[in-house]
């Protein structure tokens, strides 16, 4: 019976020229990690796609729920490999290819062959022909009405000759993760709130290659429905598969918010806790070496993403802030988070320390002169370092198919 294997093939990554072996290794690795605990015998690179070789006992199941979350992944497929250099290759493809279809239920159906290594003896028309009236020839056998059609076929049986001593046949392509592999753009420090939207921007950010920690703002009580501080915990663990390692931030705020509402105008109060908050995260992301900020700002959603705020608020910063969300709707925002994983952990009730103390009438159009001038009775430096002063760092690591908290400790510095 022939191996299965599992074929990935890559899309963006053929985009980056001179640089894409460093891509192409960071996708390797990626697989590798994610992959580990499972009986993987070897990750090859014939021609244009990795193939991943199990052992005996492997769960192909377990292997493809992985592979989903690896960005960097264009599709997958489990397949057959099929040994090259026989008496009649086009007669052993198209024995594969009945075994690769036949328990599918299709009345429409396609053979599309990709011949990468030339020096296969049969052009990509004459591989397609042949197995396609093999397939015909056995459907009639069982008395199967599926005809052959070109175009938008219900099924497609696909063969790749790629460079090597084995042909691969598979007939269901798996949609991947699209994107760029882990850890390919640098650093960058997300603001996570609890929210939706902030853990839907840094899934974004994460697809784009980009290595993330998280900075999380918490206050109330220590059990669920009172601090948010559990869904932080939660929401990291949803987002580390994607990236493999990340550390959470957790910045006790509450003393802060206090400070503000007895030295601050009300109306600013909203836009002062973000100011705030991205100076902690700023402090934080540098000292991480990263290179920018992430938020889950949506252009006018609350009375704080109005255009003229979010720019005051991200004049207290010189680190680059992004703001991957400012253009998507709320809908969008949950179908994102729906799609990821993160909207039920979204959805859990818990204290958000934002809401606390709001105002009756928010400034809607504040400038970054009169944030300022509504902080001059402050010591700005000092709540910084008051928050970084007693802020909580836990590390988190995917390893083996799971999420585990791999060191916590209290942060002196940042």
């Amino acid at each position: 019976m022939p191996k299965l294997v599992i074929v990935v093939h890559y899309h963006e990554i053929w985009l980056k020229g001179g640089n894409r072996r460093f891509f192409l290794s960071k996708l390797h690795m990626a697989l590798k990690r994610a992959l580990d605990g499972l009986p993987v015998e070897r990750i090859l690179r014939p021609g244009d796609r990795l193939l991943i070789e199990f052992g005996e006992g492997a769960s192909v199941e377990e292997a493809v729920a992985r592979i989903e979350r690896v960005f960097g992944v264009a599709f997958y497929a489990v397949a057959r490999v099929v040994p090259r250099g026989g008496d009649d290759d086009l007669a052993t493809l198209g024995r594969a290819a009945w075994e690769e279809v036949r328990g599918e239920k299709f009345s429409t159906f396609a053979v599309r062959s990709k011949r990468s290594d030339k020096s296969f003896p049969h052009p990509s028309t004459k591989i397609d022909t042949s197995v396609g009236q093999y397939l015909v020839d056995q459907l009639r056998v069982e008395g199967r009405a599926a005809r052959v059609k070109l175009n938008d076929p219900e099924l497609t049986c696909r063969i790749e000759i790629p460079p090597g001593p084995s042909l691969l046949v598979y007939a269901r392509k798996i949609p991947g993760a699209g994107g760029l592999p882990p850890n390919t753009a640098g650093r960058m420090t997300c603001l996570l709130s609890g929210g939706f939207d902030s853990a839907v921007a840094a899934h974004k950010m994460m697809k784009r290659g980009a290595h993330l920690s998280f900075v999380h703002f918490w206050g109330g009580g220590a059990r669920p429905g009172e601090s948010s501080v559990h869904v932080a915990r939660n929401l990291v663990r949803q987002l580390v598969p994607w990236q493999l390692s990340a550390k959470l931030y957790l910045v006790p705020f509450e003393p802060i918010q206090r400070e503000i509402v007895a030295r601050a105008p009300e109306e600013f109060r909203i836009l002062l806790y973000r100011r705030m908050m991205l100076r902690i995260a700023e402090r934080i992301a540098r000292s991480g070496r990263s290179l920018g900020l992430i938020t889950g700002d949506s252009l006018g959603q609350v009375a704080s993403q109005t255009l003229r705020n979010m720019a005051a608020v991200g004049d207290a910063i010189r680190m680059p802030l992004y703001r991957p969300l400012a253009g998507d709707d709320k809908l969008e925002i949950m179908a994102a988070a729906e799609k990821i994983g993160t909207y039920a952990i979204s959805a859990e009730p818990f204290h958000d320390c934002c809401p606390i103390f709001l105002p009756r009438n928010p400034a809607l159009h504040s400038s970054p002169e009169e944030l300022d001038r509504a902080e001059s009775a402050m010591d700005v430096e000092a709540l910084v370092r008051q928050g970084i002063e007693n802020m909580a760092t836990e590390r988190y690591r995917y390893s083996a198919g799971r999420v585990e908290k791999v060191e916590s400790f209290k942060s002196a510095t940042a």
